[in-house]
């Protein structure tokens, strides 16, 4: 069953897929009954998740390439459907956090941030939007950030890549919503994912402490939660979902919240 509700098998694309996010995002596709392929640049991991899955009895197929490399995914793209069939799910997962105001961060650093958060999914969509109309229609759905919403000081970068995450979705969502092609983007807060691990690496327990008291949940989320989101966004559940962000962080952005003492 695909996401639009036919009877055809769904053939998913994740980037990002070696870990995290898209690792939960990937799995959870795999449970609804899709093909799915498997995109990242870090092979060891991406090989382990894709035996993973296969051992769990799924239809996958692991792509080691660089999503900010537009050979690359232009060729994962089109072997996804030459391998598994009519594209119909796309979902970019693929991310990085590099701290630092716009005294603190280098060009270098500036450029890598945004090559991967926005230029890969400007990427994934320039080449899988065509094949998901070709099939009849589908679903593509960004993880952007709490930080593609608000500011957060220290992330000069990050919150850049994000937001323009979210303003591209929007274009999409207007753009190839009369083709067939919903896009929506999952605007997480902090996730339990190694680059959440990465971020507070250098602090003490304290630090990540009061970042979990600010969040009116009192936790951050875990990757299933975000997995679950994409799951209805990309289903025929969310058939009337086009241009969506969906806010998955525990009312962080709902206003203005005092933590308890």
């Amino acid at each position: 069953m695909t996401a639009n509700g036919s009877s055809v098998r769904e053939v998913a694309l994740v980037t990002g897929a070696a870990s995290g996010i898209g690792r939960a995002v990937a799995g959870a596709l795999v449970r609804r009954g899709a093909s799915v392929a498997l995109v990242d640049r870090a092979q060891d991991a991406l090989r382990a998740v894709a035996d993973e899955l296969t051992e769990d009895g799924g239809r996958v197929l692991a792509i080691a390439a660089d999503v900010t490399q537009e050979d690359l995914v232009a060729g994962a793209v089109d072997r996804t459907v030459d391998e598994l069939g009519p594209l119909c799910t796309t979902v970019t997962c693929a991310g990085i956090a590099i701290l630092g105001s716009v005294l603190d961060l280098s060009l270098q650093q500036w450029r890598a941030t945004l090559d991967v958060n926005l230029t890969a999914t400007f990427l994934a969509a320039r080449y899988a939007v065509p094949k998901m109309v070709q099939a009849g229609g589908g679903t593509f759905t960004a993880i952007a950030s709490d930080a593609g919403v608000q500011g957060a000081p220290g992330y000069a970068a990050y919150c850049a890549s994000k937001h323009g995450v979210v303003g591209l979705v929007r274009t999409m969502a207007l753009d190839h919503g009369p083709q067939g092609v919903r896009s929506n983007a999952v605007c997480p807060g902090f996730v339990e994912t190694p680059m959440a691990d990465q971020i507070f690496a250098e602090g003490t327990p304290e630090d990540r402490a009061f970042y979990e008291s600010t969040v009116p949940l009192g936790r951050f989320a875990a990757p299933e939660e975000v997995a679950s989101a994409v799951l209805h966004l990309s289903s025929a559940e969310a058939s009337y979902a086009n241009g969506l962000l969906y806010n998955l962080d525990g009312g962080s952005t709902a206003g203005y919240f005092e933590p308890p003492r």
